[in-house]
């Protein structure tokens, strides 16, 4: 079960919604939120070449940047205490740290049984990847808990409330993401529909849907469906997904990531494409 939640808070637009969508999810299950705010003050005063005599400017510019994220991130604390105190939610905590982000969240992470991020947070730190920070990128492929990759301009409530779609393609990948969305509890009292793209044949992918099905429910969803795609009717696999998603009205989007033959393979650009295009809160296990 969600017993904890790890949430990073930088004061991005995304962050604050994924603060939001922690704080809602501890609410439902019972659990711990903790939210980290994290300030990389190595990142903002690394060296840099410039021009002669510019050196005091550089670091005159160096400590206003520090300090403007530094305030970023006591403010975006304070702010997710308080909005968790109108909630009349007392499991949580804050912590602020100062160091490279991805080092600090698999520091806490450890204590957590999910990250939660925002998508578009951390831009500062490693430069951009198709338009998601190259920091989130690393994260996701080195972390050992479940992340939850929150856009910004959601509304966690809703999505919380809407139906999930597991994308689901029968590697090793995509197998642990359907289990451990299970064993957390996220697939209790949701209405969760498991979607199959298999090349062989509509049969096979239903399948295969049906059997991921059968773990849900031995876990306590009641509403589990399966829906199988042969090649000719889903188009992409990234397509496939999102159409899908978007004809649920899914509030969340569950898939394996660069497994040994997970999304990355199977799905190609799939991830990619995913992560680009979704405006809801993607699931994300390897």
């Amino acid at each position: 079960m969600l017993r904890s939640i790890l949430v990073a808070l930088d004061g991005s637009a995304s962050s604050v919604e994924a603060g939001q969508l922690a704080l809602e999810l501890g609410k439902r299950h019972r659990g711990h939120v903790e939210g980290l705010g994290i300030v990389n003050s190595a990142w903002i005063q690394r060296p840099e070449p410039v021009p002669i005599g510019g050196m005091a400017y550089k670091k005159a510019l160096d400590l206003t940047l520090l300090k403007t994220a530094s305030d970023r991130v006591n403010a975006v604390l304070w702010t997710f205490g308080e909005r968790a105190k109108d909630a009349d939610f007392a499991a949580f905590e804050t912590k602020r740290v100062d160091g490279d982000p991805r080092i600090q969240i698999e520091f806490e992470a450890t204590a957590h049984d999910l990250v939660v991020l925002g998508r578009n947070s951390m831009f500062d730190v490693d430069g951009e990847l198709y338009e998601m920070p190259l920091c989130i990128d690393r994260i996701i492929r080195g972390e050992p808990r479940p992340v939850l990759l929150v856009p910004p301009g959601g509304k966690p409530d809703d999505d919380l409330a809407a139906p999930v779609l597991i994308a689901f393609d029968g590697s090793p990948a995509a197998s642990r993401t359907l289990h451990i969305f299970a064993l957390l509890g996220l697939a209790v009292e949701q209405e969760v529909h498991v979607l199959t793209v298999d090349n062989r044949s509509e049969d096979a992918a239903a399948a295969a849907a049906a059997r991921a099905c059968a773990l849900l429910r031995r876990h306590g969803t009641k509403q589990a469906h399966g829906i199988g795609l042969g090649d000719l009717q889903a188009g992409t696999p990234a397509e496939a997904i999102l159409g899908t998603a978007k004809t649920l009205g899914a509030g969340m989007i569950a898939m394996g990531a660069y497994g040994h033959r997970g999304i990355r393979e199977i799905f190609g650009s799939c991830t990619r494409d995913v992560l680009a295009n979704s405006s809801k809160p993607l699931f994300l296990y390897h």
